[in-house]
């Protein structure tokens, strides 16, 4: 797919090393019983939130902890519209991913500040309008929340 597209991998510092050493438990390679090879990361995010340019639009890295100790949503700003995608917002919590709730109820909250227009969530569709998104984030609050 990298060498494919020309894509870089993008991860936050704290669930690089997992990307890199190919870790089927983290990755979550053995629960959909597929090969996970090591990947090298191109850029590696510290700060809590990262602007970059893909083309000619900025997206945001926002660190969001919970799900994994390094879990990033990312989020750009489109003719007006607020674009979130939001991978794993309704968990799974899991021992063996670093899982946080108490992180986790932050980083929610966190996104639910940014107002955002669409989500794009990684394994249950999109959400829009506005009012919508934030319904989705509280409804796992309700359930997870700490």
């Amino acid at each position: 797919f990298k060498s494919k597209y020309s894509a870089k991998a993008i991860m936050h510092e704290l669930d690089a090393d997992v990307v890199e050493r190919g870790d089927t438990v983290m990755t979550a390679a053995y629960w959909y019983g597929v090969h996970f090879l090591p990947l090298p990361v191109d850029v590696i995010i510290k700060e809590e939130e990262k602007h970059l340019t893909l083309g000619t639009y900025e997206i945001i890295c926002l660190y969001t902890p919970g799900h994994t100790p390094g879990s990033l949503s990312v989020y750009t700003d489109i003719e007006g519209k607020r674009i979130l995608f939001g991978q794993d917002i309704h968990g799974p919590f899991m021992k063996e991913f670093g899982s946080d709730l108490k992180a986790w109820t932050t980083s929610m909250k966190k996104l639910i500040a940014l107002e955002a227009d669409i989500l794009c969530e990684g394994h249950f569709g999109v959400y829009q309008p506005r009012e919508k998104v934030k319904e989705y984030i509280e409804r796992y609050l309700d359930e997870y929340g700490e």
